[in-house]
């Protein structure tokens, strides 16, 4: 036995004062009274003096013995025993979560066989459960009991998220290198490559499961005034089989195309729908179902393809009506005045009318009618008349689907040639639509007004506007959403986020939020924020590979041997406060039986 905190000792100090106090005596004092009744009921006036003879009684051995053990308590007196700590580590990430031939789950078998495992050991030490998704983490403080364990585990369940083989490799090599416990019990899908520690006892839940997986489910605009989407879905056949699959997409509920496709045994490949019909929330389903249900199903949302952002510097801001039309695009005007490089700043293309910047934009940039010899593109420029045009590239993304016979240029002007932009449509008298890049942007230039825009109304124009924005904004990039156990930053005046599980949670804007452990649909809103979806999904052809499980390298040894025993501290501050706490209250009860009696009496 020995004291944590022996200094604490130094408060015995206080017997002394509590002697004292018992070394008051009652000095009787004379009080007229009417009867003795009366006197018994005042109690009489006391007066108190030191001196005379102690009159200790029981009460005071009581309140020593409390004294005595409070101090004991401050001190921190414990026991020194024998123990035999284990690390539990649960393998809790998404692969878990395919069936095996039983019918069970690999958790549900990996839980059983963790509770077979210590139900064989001599239960002499404290239990530590470790899980390993969303990243390694401790799930409670030590259990000194196994039932208390064992309770702890059946309240674990498996995530959606992959583990990350690297955090889950570090946290076993740091586990055996700190030689705190006496064994280290892995339960998981992935087996230990050897050489391992010799205090990890690993269990293998594994079973080669052939399985058909979704990968990414991304989305993309094509082009400007298409409010379709184009939806290109990766898909992988894990199987020693050849196999046929299908996958179905909805949007909102509604079945919006269906595809299959035949892979050979391990093979991926990928599906496109190139006209989804506009909805809120997309989900993709993958069939044949399988023993990994996890991977069957993504999702995608509208949302998660980006907004364009125009930013118009024209002296006509009648020019720039009708590009808010076009779906995805929202656009800014500037006069030309009034114009700053600083208003580029979360710009995704400037479209410039007839004026120039005085430096290089940022951005990928057009200019409409730049005026002549500008410090910098320096236009040749020669107004023009009813200009015709002569020449084109027919294979050109700006060219593309333009019939440029029916173009009615009433007047313009032609571009000179110009040293690092190049004519890619042409009159009788120089370009009148030049293309080029410059410090990594692309810039177009046209000798003609193809604004406002007017949609059906001009069909050819519209077409070719439609064609130099796409090229300018970079259409064509997809975005596949999020992927689980990923954080990602709480955007801007979002201040409650819906879990795919219908439960609710506060966010704080700027943060990284954390709670991405499901695979489904997140809603993001807040007081000025409309509620906005937003697709994660599992995304990790790896985990859908049940065919092929690379080993984790554990590179620690460890100082303790297997089932080696420690000798450990264990508290007794628990008890001695109990005892006082059960001293304190049978002298209340005794006290106010005595004085009960003497009322009574």
């Amino acid at each position: 036995m020995g004291l944590l905190y022996p200094e604490a000792l130094v408060f015995l100090a206080l017997v002394p004062a509590l002697v004292l106090a018992y070394l008051a005596r009652e000095r009787p004092a004379r009080v007229v009274v009417s009867s003795v009744l009366a006197f018994r009921a005042l109690r009489g006036l006391r007066k108190e003096r030191f001196g005379g003879r102690p009159r200790f009684d029981w009460m005071f051995l009581v309140e020593l013995v409390l004294l005595l053990l409070a101090v004991l308590a401050m001190a921190g007196p414990y026991l020194i025993r024998k123990s035999s700590p284990i690390a539990l580590v649960i393998d809790n990430s998404a692969a878990m979560q395919a069936r095996l031939d039983s019918g069970a789950t690999r958790f549900k078998d990996a839980i059983s066989k963790a509770q077979s495992r210590l139900s064989a050991t001599d239960g002499n030490g404290t239990i530590t459960i470790f899980a390993t998704a969303p990243a390694p983490h401790r799930i409670a403080p030590p259990f000194n009991s196994h039932a208390e364990a064992l309770l702890a585990l059946h309240q674990m369940r498996p995530t959606d998220a992959p583990n990350d083989s690297n955090s889950v490799a570090t946290l076993l090599s740091s586990l055996a290198a700190e030689g705190r416990f006496s064994r280290i019990i892995f339960v998981g899908s992935q087996a230990i490559a050897p050489p391992a520690p010799a205090t990890i006892d690993s269990i293998l839940v594994d079973d080669v499961i052939p399985n058909l997986a979704l990968g990414s489910f991304g989305l993309r605009r094509e082009v400007f005034g298409q409010e379709a989407l184009h939806a290109l879905i990766t898909v992988a056949n894990f199987s020693p089989q050849p196999r046929q699959l299908e996958v179905i997409v909805e949007g909102d509920g509604n079945q919006l195309g269906d595809a299959h496709e035949t892979l050979a045994a391990g093979e991926t490949g990928s599906l496109e729908f190139p006209a989804l019909r506009p909805a809120r929330v997309y989900r993709a389903v993958l069939k044949p179902d399988d023993a990994f249900p996890l991977d069957n199903v993504a999702y995608a949302t509208s949302g998660s393809v980006k907004k364009v952002s125009i930013l118009f510097v024209t002296p006509s801001p009648a020019d720039s009506a009708g590009l808010d039309s076009i779906p995805g695009v929202s656009v800014k005007t500037v006069a030309p005045g009034s114009f700053a490089p600083q208003d580029l700043k979360n710009t995704d293309l400037a479209i410039f009318e007839y004026s120039a910047p005085k430096e290089l934009p940022g951005v990928n940039s057009l200019l409409v009618a730049p005026p002549p010899g500008d410090p910098v593109f320096d236009f040749t420029v020669t107004p023009a008349a009813g200009i015709q045009i002569a020449q084109w590239r027919d294979t050109d993304p700006l060219t593309d689907s333009v019939n440029f016979r029916l173009l009615n240029i009433l007047q313009g002007e032609f571009l000179g040639a110009h040293p690092w932009m190049a004519a890619v449509v042409s009159g009788q008298g120089g370009g009148l639509l030049l293309r080029g890049e410059r410090e990594g942007h692309r810039f177009i230039a046209t000798g003609f007004n193809p604004f406002p825009y007017l949609g059906r109304r001009n069909l050819p124009m519209s077409v070719l506007t439609l064609n130099i924005l796409s090229y300018l904004a970079g259409l064509g990039t997809s975005s596949a959403g999020f992927h689980t156990g990923q954080p990602w930053l709480t955007p801007a005046g979002v201040e409650s986020i819906t879990l795919p599980s219908g439960k609710k949670v506060r966010a704080t804007p700027g943060t990284l939020f954390t709670e991405v452990g499901s695979q489904g649909i997140y809603e993001l809103s807040g007081p000025d924020v409309p509620a906005t979806p937003r697709a994660v999904n599992l995304d990790n052809l790896a985990v859908s590979n049940f065919q092929d499980t690379p080993p984790l390298k554990v590179e620690g040894r460890g100082s303790a041997s297997p089932n080696q025993q420690f000798t450990e501290k264990a508290s007794m501050s628990a008890w001695v406060l109990a005892t006082i706490l059960a001293l304190g209250a049978l002298e209340a009860m005794l006290i106010y039986r005595r004085r009960r009696r003497v009322l009574e009496a």
